[in-house]
């Protein structure tokens, strides 16, 4: 037996790595993100979702004019303008951003939902839109996190969006929906390289 465990200890020491896994090392500093490069990155996605937004809205355009603005009451109202971009502050600016998103999003499903068959053929595009609207959500909620600012929670709970009343009414509540979320995308993306100045 003393034969086999002095065999053992002579292999074990031949690759010592083996016998030991080794650990992390103690007292490494943890690397903490830079919130800059964050925001470099919510800004990125924002363009993003704005190019296939406006292209998404052309398509519209192109299958179903319709002239003249379009509003839905239930759509968020763009609360900041140009001219109050001097004054914006990262926490205002984050919370009432994804508020927006949130209800634009909630929209957006709605629209895959209930726009009945003449927005089917939009289908495919309405899905990455949602897609990609979840995903700069996702991510100004990590950047909101790693700033330590507070949690976007809307100013009311939201009220069920009943179906259109006919196939008019889905087309022009796809057009507000498009119209209104590419103003907010275009509007976020100054807001956020302004605020990117400031960190």
């Amino acid at each position: 037996m003393n034969c086999v465990c002095h065999l053992v200890l002579v292999v074990l020491s031949l690759w010592p790595d083996r016998a030991v896994a080794p650990g992390p090392p103690s007292g490494s500093p943890r690397v903490s993100s830079d919130p800059r490069a964050d925001l470099d990155s919510a800004v990125l996605l924002t363009r993003s979702l704005l190019a296939d937004t406006r292209q998404l809205a052309a398509q519209m355009r192109d299958k179903f004019p319709a002239d003249g603005d379009h509003n839905l009451d239930s759509l968020p109202t763009l609360a900041m303008s140009a001219g109050t971009l001097g004054s914006l502050q990262l926490p205002g600016v984050l919370t009432r951003l994804r508020v927006d998103l949130m209800s634009y999003l909630r929209h957006v499903q709605w629209l895959r939902r209930a726009g009945g068959p003449s927005l089917k053929t939009l289908e495919p595009e309405l899905g990455v839109l949602q897609a990609r609207l979840d995903r700069l959500l996702r991510r100004l909620q990590l950047l909101t996190s790693r700033l330590t600012l507070p949690q976007a929670t809307p100013d009311q709970p939201s009220v069920p969006l009943g179906p259109p009343t006919s196939a008019w009414g889905s087309i022009r509540a796809a057009h507000a929906i498009l119209g209104g979320l590419h103003l907010t995308l275009d509007w976020a993306v100054r807001g956020l390289l302004l605020l990117k100045t400031r960190l």
